[in-house]
């Protein structure tokens, strides 16, 4: 089965397990603390099922962060007892689902406090909940100047089990990154907060003492982490595929959609199967590159829908059939976003779901 999903297109993207679970251990060993592990946008492209049951099963981790009711409901389905908390919005028409599924609201603000505590009291029920403090990032939550014991009193049907907040530059900027700690920090002393809490995000665990009872890793439990790694955190994703046809290039030939690379010389260049559709960006046109047999195949002309081509002059006739590097050892997510003058969150959350995954314990 493996060899017909490998052979289907042929690109696929290999998750190792055990990267993965090398860097969640690093995460829990900066933070000192029980961790949220973050899976939401399918955690960021790794198969968000697979990787939250194999942190159960095989990390010891007990409490996942998603972002949307059907995330959270699709890992209910597999994971019976773990702590399920949404971070962004529902919509009151799936209250239900929420108490059904056993899955934890993040309260951010009066009027979706109010919403929640009445569907509650119609049901007869208590139900746990998130509470959200926004020190900065002006995104979700409330002020600083809530008053924590009005709050929970007034909506006594929402049990809040979690207080956090999200640090917006923990990666860029320390004096606005400790700014808003300490903001958290004095709000949680002046409303005698004694629920657990949480700050860090990756580049904080990485950077910054934590100094609450859960940090939240995401990206860095997946490979990257900014402004660099020097943690030993392992990518947890590799794509691969291969060479499906051959064109012999004259000077002058012109290569893809608008002219937008000549051949200069004779040369040779290979098709791969992989394009924009699968989230290999068009803005690699004539700047990406991949890997074959430990050499640099630069990308030439525009990149396609469905298919890119790399100029493998250079390489042996033997080396055109090995396998394709696209995602790897020479080509870190990392490498490929600042080409795109994005970030590696956006590289690995982009790859479509048309690149099966193959998973390092499938084996």
């Amino acid at each position: 089965m493996l060899t017909k999903i490998k052979t289907l297109r042929p690109t696929y993207a290999y998750i190792d397990l055990e990267n993965y679970k090398h860097n969640i251990e690093i995460a829990k060993k900066l933070s000192n603390s029980k961790i949220i592990a973050i899976v939401k946008a399918d955690a960021y492209g790794h198969g968000a099922i697979k990787i939250a049951e194999f942190a159960y099963k095989q990390c010891g981790v007990t409490h996942f962060g998603v972002a949307t009711i059907e995330e959270g409901i699709n890992l209910r389905k597999k994971l019976n007892d773990a702590h399920i908390i949404i971070l962004g919005y529902v919509d009151e028409k799936y209250y239900d689902e929420i108490l059904a599924n056993n899955l934890i609201l993040t309260i951010y603000d009066y009027n979706f406090a109010s919403s929640f505590n009445n569907y509650l009291i119609s049901k007869n029920r208590v139900h746990p909940a998130a509470l959200k403090i926004d020190t900065g990032m002006n995104r979700l939550g409330f002020n600083t100047d809530l008053n924590y014991f009005e709050l929970s009193s007034t909506f006594s049907n929402i049990k809040f089990v979690l207080c956090m907040t999200h640090l917006s530059s923990s990666d860029t900027d320390r004096e606005y990154t400790e700014f808003q700690i300490n903001m958290f920090k004095d709000f949680l002393k002046r409303e005698k907060i004694n629920i657990p809490t949480s700050v860090l995000n990756s580049s904080a665990i990485c950077l910054y003492k934590n100094d609450f009872d859960y940090t939240r890793p995401g990206i860095m439990t997946y490979g990257y982490v900014y402004p660099e790694n020097s943690f030993g955190l392992k990518p947890v994703m590799k794509i691969f595929s291969k060479i499906v046809h051959v064109k012999e290039l004259k000077r002058g030939d012109k290569v893809s959609y608008n002219q937008k690379f000549t051949a200069d010389k004779k040369m040779k260049i290979g098709v791969v199967p992989i394009g924009y559709a699968d989230g290999y960006f068009r803005n690699l046109s004539n700047r990406g590159f991949m890997y074959i047999n430990g050499k640099r195949c630069n990308v030439v002309g525009s990149v396609c829908m469905d298919m890119t081509m790399i100029d493998i002059s250079h390489l042996t006739e033997n080396e055109i059939t090995e396998e394709v590097e696209i995602l790897g050892e020479n080509v870190r997510a990392d490498m490929l976003a600042e080409l795109c003058d994005t970030i590696s969150y956006e590289i690995l959350c982009a790859i479509s779901d048309r690149i099966p995954r193959v998973y390092s314990n499938d084996y």
